[in-house]
């Protein structure tokens, strides 16, 4: 896996998968094609929630812009901040450095290119590192998504740890979420 390059040593991470009636090239292309409009409204709901001390200290984060209604969820989630790291035919990783334990969501770090992510090493962040990937089964795709998470020094993995307590079990709702969504995708499009 390309997760592996970026991040091959993790203090926290999740992994959820699902079997798709479909192929690995039909999975691939609904991972990228997913409309917004075909999550969960409960995502958003939980996402709001999570922004909700930062609102309520003057301190919102970025909502995202009228222009981008119409792009997939994959890349609304690039504009939102994280960074593309590697693509091939079977996996996306994308990766983000940030304060994440903060209220107000803290300072996050947009990185231009992979090579910044894997040279960033500041003690007061926790580098996060996730991918989707498929894989053939058969006739079959398994999906799968793993989020990892490096906090590199004792003090940033105790404050991220109690983040973490408080919010995994609504983030790996949220994956199952969008992976549940990507495999009607493909199996709806497989259908036709």
């Amino acid at each position: 896996m390309k997760l592996d390059t970026f991040l091959p040593e993790y203090a926290f991470h999740e992994i959820h998968t699902t079997t798709v009636q479909a192929s690995p090239e039909m999975t691939f292309a609904a991972i990228k094609d997913l409309r917004p409009s075909e999550l969960s409204p409960v995502i958003f709901l939980m996402l709001s929630i999570r922004d909700l001390p930062g609102k309520l200290l003057g301190k919102p984060r970025q909502t995202i812009p009228e222009s981008l209604a119409e792009k997939s969820f994959l890349e609304q989630l690039f504009e939102g901040g994280f960074s593309l790291l590697a693509e091939t035919e079977q996996e996306i990783v994308c990766g983000l450095a940030g304060q994440f334990w903060k209220l107000s969501g803290g300072e996050e770090i947009v990185f231009a290119t992979p090579q910044e992510f894997l040279d960033f090493n500041r003690t007061d962040f926790a580098k996060t590192a996730a991918n989707l990937l498929v894989r053939a089964d058969g006739n079959r795709t398994i999906l799968s998504t793993e989020t990892r998470i490096w906090a590199p020094d004792a003090q940033t993995r105790k404050k991220f740890a109690f983040y973490w307590r408080l919010i995994s079990l609504g983030s790996g709702w949220i994956r199952i979420m969008w992976l549940n969504a990507i495999k009607r995708r493909a199996e709806k499009t497989a259908r036709l």
